[in-house]
């Protein structure tokens, strides 16, 4: 970690499919930050991030968290913490 901001301006984040990073694990330890474009109907299937923080502020539409816990819906302005052994998925049951 350098020890200063680490400044990403509007469309200069690492690119990744469909996920521009902003902040990377490299960048900040447990901690990722990307803006994704989540297609309607797309599954990102249940999964554990080990070290890392996942955070989520949904802009616009809406998606569902899964978690062992059950089905969260998120809908825009919504935020989502998860937390490293959490176990989690999304889906986007919009259009």
């Amino acid at each position: 970690m350098s020890g200063r901001p680490i400044v990403v301006r509007p469309g200069e984040g690492a690119r990744v499919g469909n996920v521009e990073f902003l902040a990377r694990t490299r960048d900040t330890p447990r901690f990722t930050f990307g803006i994704i474009d989540f297609a309607a109907g797309r599954l990102l299937e249940p999964h554990v991030h080990d070290d890392e923080d996942d955070a989520f502020y949904i802009l616009e539409g809406e998606l569902t968290f899964i978690t062992d816990e059950g089905d969260l819906a998120a809908p825009a302005g919504t935020f989502v913490l998860v937390p490293p052994g959490v176990r989690h998925g999304l889906r986007n049951d919009t259009d």
